[in-house]
């Protein structure tokens, strides 16, 4: 899977970040996924290899503004551009609201289906060779964390064993990779569980709306990758006078060890953060706690799980 940060900033943008937008889409594909839509995501999509017209489902983890206010213009860009495709948006309830009023007052037309689907946090949407599970989070207001799997994959092909066989190199190995049976020139008949290894399971990948209990993901471990909110250090989180209900760079890092995770992926950060030795905080609270890797995303970061 291929993610592509879109916004990683926490409630207002900054010089080099923009608010939150994430999209994900499967390697060695075209079609791709939203996660969050706040204000300026399309400008960041111009800037990638991102295409609207592959565009296929978006999530929306809660309401707050900075990770929706800029669905209602994606979608307009996305009419504009003549794209028929029908579009899936998912959300708390009330988004269904949102579109319909600013749609209303805006006169807004669009040329493709627009189907919004209401989130309760216990959904398994089934698609074309991946499983997108929700679960609830701790926020302010609800908010929603998704669970992305990938189907399970071929095992590797072990060409050794086939040489042992006495198949040739070349198309019979490529056949036998796809999953077909191959006849040999004796008449003998191999099969792909002859040379292939035990089917391997597929990436599972998580991103978290906003929450201050990343140890929510603990059943869903162990997980290739997972994307969440590192807002504060600790030492600036116990000093607010306000406490916001955001996870810390600790906090983090002890849940990322506890559940397993392979890359951890650090966003939402503050504005505070403005600067590379300020984010070099953040980095070291989270390694302090987690023996993974971390990566502190930053707007433009394409990555691959």
């Amino acid at each position: 899977m291929e993610l592509f940060f879109l916004g990683t900033s926490a409630g207002v943008p900054t010089r080099r970040r923009n608010v939150s937008a994430l999209a994900l889409r499967p390697t060695g594909q075209s079609r791709w996924f939203l996660f969050d839509c706040g204000e300026a995501t399309q400008h960041r999509i111009l800037e990638s290899s991102l295409s609207l017209f592959r565009l296929e489902r978006i999530f929306i983890t809660h309401l707050h503004g900075d990770h929706v206010y800029g669905l209602f213009g994606l979608l307009a860009s996305r009419g504009m551009h003549r794209c028929e495709a029908p579009l899936w948006v998912y959300g708390p309830e009330g988004l269904g609201e949102m579109l319909e009023a600013v749609m209303r007052a805006s006169r807004l037309t669009l040329p493709f289906d627009l189907h919004v689907v209401p989130l309760l946090g216990d959904e398994t949407i089934e698609l074309e060779g991946l499983r997108v599970s929700t679960l609830p989070l701790s926020h302010s207001i609800p908010s929603y964390g998704f669970v992305v799997e990938e189907a399970r994959r071929p095992g590797r092909f072990d060409p050794e064993r086939a040489r042992g066989l006495g198949i040739p190199e070349g198309p019979l190995f490529g056949r036998l990779q796809q999953g077909h049976s191959v006849r040999l020139p004796d008449g003998r008949t191999v099969h792909p569980s002859q040379v292939m290894g035990p089917p391997r399971p597929g990436k599972r990948v998580a991103v978290a709306g906003d929450n201050d209990q990343p140890g929510r993901f603990e059943p869903w471990g162990p997980l290739d990758g997972l994307v969440h909110e590192a807002t504060y250090t600790q030492e600036d989180f116990d000093r607010l006078e306000v406490k916001y209900r955001h996870t810390t760079a600790r906090e983090l890092g002890i849940a990322a060890e506890r559940i397993g995770v392979g890359h951890l992926l650090a966003t939402h950060i503050s504005p505070r953060y403005d600067s590379p030795e300020r984010e070099q905080e953040l980095v070291e609270e989270i390694r302090s706690h987690f023996h993974g890797t971390v990566t502190l995303a930053y707007d433009g970061l394409r990555i691959e799980i």
